[in-house]
């Protein structure tokens, strides 16, 4: 018989596909939070999580150096990542928690998530760039 390593409870039912770790995220996150205090400038980017299995939320990156796999929006600094949010191809599966700003109807999908994401820091005052390198 095989063995599974199970991070949430296998018998409530998931809304949608981050649901059943969903618990660990949030676990690793709030330690993360917990733990460190990130300086004033912080940088938002997109991180792949390589995945060689068949999923449809997984992604296709090309020229990156792991083009296949869950893509991960996620604030960071220093090397350290603060916050994150899974993101999927398929627009159902992954819901944004409303709150403050992330509740506004005018902003997208991504809009939505960055403000959720900027949310969680420590500071007051946000100030956004948009820097391409």
């Amino acid at each position: 018989s095989k063995r599974f390593l199970h991070v949430s409870d296998h018998t409530t039912p998931h809304v949608n596909y981050y649901d059943k770790v969903q618990p660990l995220m949030g676990h690793v996150q709030s330690a993360s939070q917990k733990h460190y205090v990130p300086q004033t400038c912080v940088s938002l980017d997109e991180m792949v999580v390589r995945f060689g299995g068949r999923s449809q939320h997984t992604y296709r990156l090309k020229g990156k150096p792991t083009p296949v796999g869950y893509k991960i929006l996620a604030l960071c600094d220093a090397g350290y990542t603060y916050a994150f949010l899974p993101e999927s191809r398929i627009s159902q599966a992954k819901e944004v928690p409303t709150q403050g700003a992330v509740d506004d109807e005018r902003l997208s999908m991504t809009g939505r998530k960055v403000m959720h994401l900027v949310e969680q820091l420590p500071f007051d005052t946000h100030v956004f760039q948009r820097v391409h390198g």
